[in-house]
């Protein structure tokens, strides 16, 4: 079995160690070395990556049948080779060293303050959240949970790695125990003088590397709080992010930092009257186009009338169609075409065309579908071919004759 040279110490990066096993893993090589500092996935933590005599580490795994640390690699290891030199990439492993650590801190802050437990821990380059046995958290609490954790960090604690006997846990938190103990008893972090926890992980020596942490978003995940947080390099490009942004909002407003929020909210206010406004006046303006159509009709008779527009919304064609029938004896059957076609087919209450069914069978034959009532249904079809559509219409407007 590989020896695990990272449980002792987290730091080391370029190691020289012998090849003790050769195998594959999903048609890749992999090597079982008699030690290593690459760090398999495992407890939520990712896995290393790296250089192995210049290869590729592009996965650290721990075969099931004997715990052996396989690490796969992009390429061939010549077959007369047996000593190694291996270098793990030190960004991301100090990167998983600080939200490790970070995440024992912010998970025991919140004990603290909220009394909830960490059910669930994920680590990946993108996010890294843990998972609170609740359903809600007050926002108070939250923020006096960081606050917490951040004055752990800042008081900078040593952290330090023990083997304990497992009879001996009864101030260690465990989240879960792993499937096989490797190291003659339970592996704990101890963050002097503030928390005790199960962990096979990489850690900081001194809380005060992780530099910060930020919780940046909670949200209800059924009967759990997902709590998102980043600590300090990823904790820095968050802020770099949100400044830029922030500081090229202010000057696009011409305000301080401290006015966008009220800024933002009186354009918000212009914005909704200015719909209003314009959602009206486009009402107005399609009554004002029904009338016209409707005004060229002859008194008392019925009509079918056909039209194909362009780039008009299905909510306009709907109004339109409605303002139409509105005068007995009329039929209204309107398509509009943009980037595909919707339809409107509607009757006045005087006639008995169903117009559910006839849209249907218009739809079918150019590709596209849609329902609705006998007096009014609507749908759309994926074409864009104005003649076709105009087609359909004349077609289903001669089967109503």
């Amino acid at each position: 079995m590989t020896l695990r040279a990272y449980y002792t110490d987290s730091y080391t990066h370029q190691f020289e160690a012998r090849v003790a096993g050769r195998t594959r893993h999903q048609d890749r090589p992999a090597l079982v070395l008699d030690h290593t500092y690459f760090y398999p996935s495992s407890g939520g933590q990712p896995h290393d990556i790296g250089l192995i005599n210049g290869l590729r580490v592009i996965d650290v795994i721990t075969r099931d049948e004997d715990a052996a640390v396989l690490h796969v690699l992009e390429g061939e290891l010549p077959e007369d080779v047996d000593a190694i030199s291996g270098h793990v990439d030190w960004g991301r492993r100090f990167d998983h060293m600080q939200h490790h650590t970070g995440q024992h801190i912010l998970t025991q802050a919140f004990v603290q303050i909220a009394g909830v437990p960490t059910v669930g821990f994920h680590l990946s380059s993108g996010t890294v959240t843990i998972d609170l046995e609740t359903p809600s958290l007050a926002d108070a609490h939250i923020a006096e949970a960081e606050a917490l954790a951040n004055r752990i960090i800042w008081e900078n604690h040593p952290v330090s790695a023990t083997i304990v006997d497992l009879n001996d846990t009864a101030n260690v938190r465990i989240r879960r125990l792993p499937p096989h103990l490797l190291t003659g008893g339970l592996r704990v972090i101890d963050i002097d003088g503030f928390d005790v926890t199960a962990c096979g992980g990489t850690h900081v020596a001194g809380t005060g590397e992780i530099g910060l942490l930020k919780v940046i978003r909670a949200e209800k995940r059924g009967d759990k709080t997902r709590i998102e947080f980043c600590c300090g390099g990823r904790a820095l490009q968050d802020y770099r992010a949100r400044h830029d942004v922030t500081s090229a909002l202010a000057a696009s407003l011409s305000v301080g930092l401290g006015d966008i929020p009220a800024s933002v909210a009186r354009l918000q206010d212009a914005f909704r009257s200015a719909q209003r406004e314009l959602k009206a006046a486009a009402s107005a303006l399609l009554m004002h186009e029904a009338q016209a159509i409707l005004a060229a009709l002859e008194p008392d008779t019925r009509a079918v009338l056909v039209h194909v527009y362009e780039r008009r919304a299905a909510d306009d064609l709907k109004t339109l169609a409605n303002a139409l029938v509105a005068r007995p004896g009329t039929v209204a059957l309107l398509a509009s075409v943009d980037d595909k076609t919707n339809c409107v087919f509607a009757r006045s209450a005087d006639l008995n065309a169903d117009m559910g069914a006839l849209l249907k069978t218009t739809l079918a034959a150019l590709g596209g579908r849609g329902g609705g009532q006998p007096t009014l249904a609507q749908g759309a079809a994926p074409t864009v071919d104005a003649s076709a559509v105009r087609a359909a219409l004349d077609q289903a407007a001669a089967s109503l004759a």
